[in-house]
């Protein structure tokens, strides 16, 4: 029986048509859940490099204020040092200086490690004083007459341009000296530095 165009056509749909349809939509579909995927996959990692971000931010944003803090603590110690160096050193060596200028404290203070240095070292060892080369001419006589008679020991007294003022005192020989000049004025600024900073920059140092 020949077919008419109805059949035909019946036919081009059921065999050719509609597998074609259900074939698009299949990969409509497919192509649709893909795409979901990558988007679910681009907003998770869109959303991975948000916090990374964010995290790395809040990183910077942590040693941004640890390296202001250090530059903050750090000029807090170097104005410190410059008004201890200033203040503090300048006025203790003035103060120093003074009472070395005093005949009675000096002539005390070398009979006291006069006694001490004997003990210790004992009778037979020379011991050396060191005085100011621009002090001999008022301290020579002085000084041989009080501690000539007073030295227990062996007595050394030697003017030289290395020491300013004040004195050094030690063994003979061993090229040693116990600094009481700028030696007491450094010994001095270190033992006010802190009570200084206590009273000058409590605020910081809590």
């Amino acid at each position: 029986m020949a077919k008419t165009l109805g059949d035909i056509t019946s036919e081009l749909t059921e065999k050719i048509l509609c597998p074609a349809k259900a074939e698009a939509e299949k990969i409509v579909s497919d192509a649709k859940a893909e795409a979901g995927r990558i988007t679910t996959g681009a907003e998770t990692e869109a959303e991975k490099i948000k916090q990374t971000a964010g995290k790395k931010a809040e990183e910077t944003r942590k040693q941004m204020e640890t390296d202001l803090d250090t530059v903050a603590r750090n000029f807090v110690i170097m104005v410190q040092e410059r008004l201890e160096k200033t203040i503090v050193e300048p006025t203790i060596e003035e103060e120093v200086r003074k009472s070395f200028s005093d005949d009675k404290f000096l002539e005390k203070m070398i009979e006291i490690l006069l006694v001490q240095f004997t003990k210790v070292h004992g009778e037979d060892q020379t011991i050396e004083v060191l005085l100011p080369e621009n002090k001999k001419a008022e301290l020579e006589s002085w000084f041989l007459e009080k501690f000539r008679k007073k030295a227990e020991g062996p007595l050394v007294i030697q003017f030289t341009d290395k020491t300013s003022f004040g004195f050094k005192i030690g063994i003979e020989g061993t090229g040693q000296h116990f600094n009481f000049g700028d030696g007491l004025v450094e010994v001095l600024s270190g033992f006010c530095s802190p009570r200084f900073r206590k009273y000058f920059f409590a605020a910081e140092e809590e």
